[in-house]
């Protein structure tokens, strides 16, 4: 009997003092209709969907395809250098190179020196590529012709003031 009498103790503790509830309901409502956050995750779930979709044929996710083509289309190929064009961390970073990695898609290296890792795409990865590009360029159209795209660069430049740490 007192265990059930503890739970429902707890369970009132839970909720909110009542003559706050108003308030907090005005300040939460403010809050999600002027949250650029929750409006640039809600554009990224729907844009990424749409995507993921289209993008089912190849085999890789919007994340993987975006990846790929940062390394297949640049110079740098440290580890460092694709994380800062990408905006990911090391670690998040290197847990997806390494989904990549065990699907024979990109290899990953230690230089010499042991300081410095290197990437990029095999074989198997560039052949994924060429035949992830023309379904990625048909999605392109259709996003493109519904939506501005240049709209989500323009934001991606300007929220680089924002880089923590940059």
């Amino acid at each position: 009997m007192q265990l059930l009498y503890m739970h429902m103790h707890m369970k009132k503790l839970r909720q909110p003092p009542r003559d706050r509830r108003g308030e907090l309901r005005e300040a939460a409502a403010f809050a999600a209709a002027e949250c650029a956050g929750g409006f640039v995750r809600l554009a990224a779930r729907r844009v990424g969907a749409f995507l993921e979709n289209r993008l089912t044929p190849t085999g890789l996710t919007p994340a993987q395809f975006s990846l790929m083509a940062h390394l297949a289309s640049s110079q740098d190929d440290s580890l460092g250098a694709l994380a800062r064009r990408t905006g990911l961390d090391a670690s998040t970073l290197t847990r997806n190179l390494q989904v990549l990695e065990r699907q024979g898609l990109v290899e990953i290296a230690v230089q010499d020196d042991s300081r410095r890792k290197l990437v990029w795409l095999t074989e198997v990865g560039v052949r994924r590529m060429a035949f992830a590009l023309p379904v990625w360029r048909a999605a392109h159209d259709e996003i493109n012709a519904l939506i501005d795209v240049s709209l989500a660069q323009k934001l991606a430049e300007a929220a680089a003031i924002l880089e923590i740490g940059g």
